[in-house]
């Protein structure tokens, strides 16, 4: 559980431009890979006006010091946000284990008390879900916990990141579960880690629920901002995009498989190969997806 440079970045640029407050609830103690003077420098680079902190709490973690010698000054989350103008008291992390000494000790598999329903306007999860068996229950306490009009953020892993945790996520879990459990979509991102630098790649349901294809070797985050619109009397289970829309329009289904000549002319081909060549011809037809389909992106670096 951890937020590097890259998604520190993004969330001060959302804090700046959705206007976030408190409270704030983070799944886990979240590491926080950056010291004060590294967050001081990003706000103003940002022109985010912010105060000079008197108390500047470290993370508690006994992973961080092993990362590097500058790790010994990396914040506590508490401390980062504060520097967003959250008040110490309106920070808030959950956790079933006690050796991080989380403000709230439950384990999110059970329903959390009653008083933390509709109470956070913020919840960030970067690397918790994963962990949990039961993951519908997680995403139930965060319906219940996310005021109407608050945000949650997850940041989860995508692919190549086996038995990192439980389980790895197609982008569709995000948003078939939150726009059919009272949510919008605000901004969905496939994040590919390249080395100095972590690519988000927008994601667009609409058009990838058909399929997405990667350079096999990365790994891949999944990025999704989404805001609670209304409140549900029931946490409903999704029934998968593809599939709901193919009982609806079958022949739209085909038609979004085969929109462009290429898309046309592999489906012609893959009828007419052998099946004992189709693993060579998925590679062939994969690569020929991942240099033919332009998506928007932006990058974001490890560097301050």
């Amino acid at each position: 559980m951890g937020l590097p440079a890259p998604h520190l970045k993004f969330i001060v640029q959302r804090v700046k431009k959705y206007k976030f407050i408190g409270p704030v609830l983070t799944l886990g103690n979240q590491d926080i890979y950056a010291t004060a003077q590294n967050i001081e420098g990003l706000l103003a680079k940002e022109k985010i006006e912010f105060s000079r902190l008197e108390k500047i709490l470290h993370s508690v973690s006994s992973d961080i010091p092993k990362i590097n010698k500058e790790a010994a000054n990396y914040i506590h989350a508490k401390t980062f946000f504060e520097f967003l103008g959250i008040k110490e008291e309106d920070y808030y992390d959950i956790d079933k284990f006690p050796f991080d000494r989380p403000k709230i000790l439950h384990d999110l598999q059970s329903p959390v008390d009653s008083k933390f329903h509709d109470f956070f306007n913020f919840i960030i999860d970067s690397g918790t879900l994963e962990h949990i068996f039961d993951i519908k229950s997680v995403m139930e306490n965060i319906v219940r916990m996310a005021k109407i009009g608050g945000y949650v953020l997850q940041i989860l892993p995508a692919q190549n990141f086996l038995n990192h945790g439980f389980y790895q996520f197609s982008p569709t879990f995000f948003h078939d579960f939150y726009t059919d459990n009272g949510f919008e979509i605000v901004e969905a991102y496939l994040i590919e880690i390249r080395g100095r630098v972590q690519r988000f790649h927008k994601y667009n349901q609409a058009r990838d629920y058909v399929g997405l294809s990667f350079k096999p070797g990365n790994r891949l985050l999944n990025c999704f901002l989404v805001r609670k619109k209304n409140q549900v009397e029931t946490i409903m289970s999704p029934d998968q995009y593809f599939y709901k829309k193919l009982s609806e329009d079958g022949a739209a289904v085909e038609h979004d498989f085969n929109k462009n000549v290429f898309d046309r002319l592999v489906s012609s081909l893959r009828k007419i190969v052998p099946i004992r060549f189709h693993g060579l011809f998925f590679r062939a037809w994969t690569f020929m997806k991942r240099i033919s389909r332009r998506r928007e992106y932006f990058d974001l670096s490890h560097k301050w």
